[in-house]
């Protein structure tokens, strides 16, 4: 019997031990303690694409003409400009033109007052590039050199114009064709203004910009252009243009094979 109730009573205090000491590895909460939650990290935010130019109070102005005043081709080659240059609205190198939206009284569209708008004293150019240059656009750039007494500060270079040759010709540094464009009468053929612009257009525009910045006003009309054309389209085949009339060659105008 005595045995039984020492059995009974060692039983009770191991008990009691247990109890107690599950009571003290419980976690006992301050009422003024703070609750913290623990978030997962967020995803690091994906860098954006470094921007490629830098703000400038310098502009080449980009006149599209002919054929590049198409809006599906202007926005492209806007977009390409805007991405490498930037663009005037945002202090970007590029100043567009637009022909004729840029030229008009009224309803029509006037080339030659592409002069005032050369010589607005806010403009700071470093370069000139006419793409699908329309007619008398030369009166323009004839003005242009009137003001600098025919020593204008930088670089006129026609891509692909439908002006009249001979003027574009003497008013511009390099003039850049697609196959032999003129007719006999001096005018750029009616079949090159089909709304069908070179396939590597916007390379040879991206390529023309690129050697503006480069150039330290512009290049001496000497037999050197025919480096500076080589420099600025590097791995393009091309040829002297040549006069349908008098057999001539010119030194400044060349054409793309």
């Amino acid at each position: 019997m005595i045995k039984h109730r020492f059995l009974i009573t060692a039983a009770a205090a191991l008990l009691l031990l247990s109890i107690s000491g599950c009571k003290k590895q419980q976690k006992t909460y301050d009422a003024d303690s703070i609750d913290l939650t623990l978030n997962q990290a967020e995803e690091p935010a994906i860098p954006q694409t470094p921007q490629k130019w830098h703000v400038t109070n310098k502009r080449v102005c980009v006149l599209f003409g002919y054929d590049f005043n198409n809006p599906e081709i202007k926005d492209s080659l806007l977009a390409l400009l805007k991405e490498n240059y930037g663009l005037d609205d945002d202090g970007g190198l590029i100043y567009p033109l637009t022909y004729p939206d840029d030229f008009k009284h009224g309803v029509r569209g006037y080339a030659s007052d592409f002069a005032a708008i050369l010589q607005a004293d806010d403009l700071d150019l470093c370069g000139l590039v006419l793409l699908g240059a329309p007619e008398n656009t030369h009166i323009a750039l004839a003005k242009n050199q009137d003001k600098w007494e025919q020593e204008v500060p930088y670089p006129v270079i026609a891509l692909f114009p439908q002006d009249d040759v001979l003027g574009i010709e003497s008013t511009c540094d390099i003039v850049v064709d697609k196959g032999q464009t003129a007719g006999l009468t001096g005018e750029i053929a009616p079949e090159e203004s089909d709304g069908q612009i070179h396939p590597d257009a916007d390379k040879i525009i991206n390529e023309t910009i690129k050697y503006i910045q480069l150039l330290d006003g512009a290049p001496s009309r000497t037999h050197e252009l025919q480096k500076h054309m080589a420099q600025m389209l590097e791995g393009y085949q091309f040829h002297h243009y040549t006069d349908p009339e008098s057999g001539l060659q010119s030194i400044n105008h060349f054409v793309l094979n």
